[in-house]
């Protein structure tokens, strides 16, 4: 499968996401700056709530640019042979049902349609992220979901 197309695909749907958090900030900030949001007696915090949500939809902005910022130059190396980093398009099998995981940092839970297979954007710090680090093709690995083990193998 083409890695490319794959980042190519993800930086699509970031930027999307990006196009609706800034629309978002932007009516977080109007109403937060709203003649109606103005305190109408010392119980009233309509304004101050306003406020809040507009820094957190900033903050969210700030973050998903930066990541957006940084797949644009990302380049995806070959791990044939190597160890499972960041970059790495995974196979797993899953009980003879085959996954297909793609580890960055950033992008989690993101799942991609390419060439009528789903590619499940993964992080370092996800449980299946976690559980893949630094393993081989052809090896076991295991992670938690609930109070249930899950156990699969790298193709």
């Amino acid at each position: 499968m083409n890695k490319p197309m794959i980042l190519k695909a993800l930086l699509a749907e970031l930027e999307e996401d990006l196009r609706r958090q800034l629309a978002a900030n932007e009516q977080a900030s109007a109403g937060a700056t709203d003649s109606e949001a103005r305190a109408e007696t010392k119980w009233d915090t309509c304004g101050l709530e306003a406020s809040y949500l507009a820094r957190g939809h900033a903050q969210q902005f700030q973050s998903l640019a930066a990541d957006v910022h940084n797949l644009r130059s990302f380049v995806a190396a070959d791990f044939t042979g190597r160890p499972i980093g960041p970059g790495a398009l995974v196979e797993v099998d899953s009980g003879g049902e085959t996954l297909l995981f793609f580890l960055l940092h950033c992008g989690g839970g993101i799942e991609l349609m390419i060439d009528g297979h789903e590619v499940t954007v993964i992080t370092p710090e996800s449980p299946v992220g976690a559980a893949l680090a630094d393993k081989l093709q052809g090896d076991t690995f295991s992670f938690r979901v609930g109070s249930s083990l899950k156990i699969l193998r790298v193709e």
